[in-house]
């Protein structure tokens, strides 16, 4: 089976004598996982996810090499908007992502732009608000919500464009005990319904519901951990990752 994505010696610098965020970066991804990109602040984790849904270098100016499959497709020959029903990203910092006076509006965003019949973009912003359990903020302004709303506002307009691939960028950081309980069964939940699903993290308990973890340091990719590892091993091999780049 061909994996649903491929990156082959990603490389990323914002300049051409400007230092590399990415160096030769290569992996798969297969369909159906969940996968996990880990490394402390500023490793370049962010930016690969950023690569990957296309905001570089399409929105993101700068200098890119190599390639990224998806679907065997180069995404070069993809526009944002086809890349967008292929996969989707919920940011980090998602003020960026938020502009519509409602809640509502923001979910049904996306549909609407793909033209889609009235009935099915109604269809998709219930279905979607009744899965994250946000029907109490339907009709609030984003902009005055709590970070942790913010991220399920998100991570709802993403969810209304149904896409095969869902990047979250640390979007379990700022949300509470019950909604982070939400949003790890919603991940699961997609993930079972066939979904591919990349997860941002530096929390170890966040990174752990993966089936594989990219470890990435100074902009390169150091390792990569597979599934089968127990739980404790696996606890105890990220945590000395983590240390090892504290000193």
């Amino acid at each position: 089976m061909s994996p649903i994505i491929e990156v082959k010696d990603l490389s990323f610098r914002y300049t051409h004598d400007g230092p590399l965020i990415l160096d030769s970066v290569s992996f798969k991804i297969e369909k159906g996982t969940i996968t996990s990109i880990a490394g402390l602040s500023g490793c370049g984790k962010t930016t690969v996810a950023f690569c990957l849904c296309g905001a570089i270098p399409k929105s993101m100016p700068g200098i890119l090499e190599g390639s990224i499959m998806i679907e065997g497709k180069d995404i070069k020959s993809l526009s944002l908007p086809k890349l967008a029903q292929k996969i989707g990203m919920v940011f980090q910092d998602v003020d960026n992502q938020l502009f519509l006076p409602t809640v509502e509006a923001e979910v049904a965003f996306a549909p609407e732009n793909l033209c889609l019949p009235y009935e099915e973009i109604e269809k998709r912003v219930e279905e979607v608000i009744h899965m994250l359990n946000i029907e109490t903020l339907r009709y609030k302004n984003p902009s005055h919500l709590s970070g942790g709303q913010k991220h399920l506002v998100a991570l709802a307009s993403i969810l209304s464009l149904d896409p095969e691939i869902i990047i979250l960028d640390e979007v379990l950081s700022e949300l509470d005990r019950k909604n982070k309980e939400l949003i790890t069964n919603v991940i699961k939940s997609l993930n079972k319904a066939g979904k591919t699903i990349i997860i941002i993290d530096h929390d170890i308990n966040n990174l752990m519901m993966a089936n594989n973890i990219l470890l990435m340091k100074n902009g390169k990719l150091v390792d990569i951990i597979e599934a089968g590892e127990n739980h404790e091993l696996l606890y105890h091999r990220l945590s000395d990752f983590f240390l090892q780049q504290e000193y």
